[in-house]
């Protein structure tokens, strides 16, 4: 890897990569369900190396242009999938929380280190935008707070209900966290709080 590319760089480039499997998953949904529906334009099959990607001139730049990419299709293939047929959120959202499972997450042994790894892998704007931070609770769970939305814009822009975003990390989350021994609660748009799942076998 280049000298100029460091390990953050990487970890965005690997939240963007998760994002572009959540739109891809949808895009199959709607072939497997024949809905009629063109979403090729927001697939990306092959991920190349980061750095053949990026442009090492401007890295920053370049890795906002990816960031802001990945929101537009993510929402633009939920809005082609519900544009008409708000019905199909519940197989949208289910669809999400299968890919979730499939990506998993290590199996944390506490609340901070499930969000760490939760952290490592959900798509929340730039570093320098702060949007989100671990904080511990008094009652033993960890939790995930969001400062900033920069999510609904995304999905206003092309008139949806920002909510739906929150209401598809929520079954992302869950799916990333069906193989632990935790679960997560909140509202998902202002915190996430994850916390021992005692009805859990794993």
């Amino acid at each position: 890897m280049s000298a100029f590319l460091g390990p953050i760089h990487s970890l965005m480039y690997s939240r963007i990569i998760t994002v572009q499997k959540v739109i891809n998953a949808l895009a199959e949904l709607a072939k497997d369900e024949g809905w009629n529906i063109d979403a090729t334009r927001y697939v990306i099959e092959e991920f190349q190396p980061i750095e053949e990607v990026i442009d090492l001139s401007n890295i920053h730049a370049s890795l906002f242009e990816m960031v802001n990419g990945a929101e537009k299709r993510f929402a633009g293939v939920v809005s082609a999938l519900l544009q008409e047929h708000p019905e199909r959120l519940g197989e949208i959202e289910a669809r999400v929380r299968s890919i979730g499972e499939s990506i998993g997450i290590d199996r944390p042994e506490t609340p901070e280190e499930a969000c760490a790894r939760l952290q490592e892998l959900l798509l929340d704007g730039m570093p320098c935008d702060r949007a989100t931070e671990m904080a511990a609770n008094s009652n033993e769970s960890y939790e995930i707070v969001r400062h900033s939305d920069l999510h609904s814009a995304y999905f206003e822009a092309v008139g949806m209900d920002g909510g739906v975003y929150y209401q598809l990390l929520k079954a992302f989350v869950e799916g990333l966290l069906s193989e632990t021994s935790f679960a997560a609660a909140g509202d998902f748009e202002n915190h996430i709080i994850i916390s021992k799942d005692f009805t859990s076998s794993v």
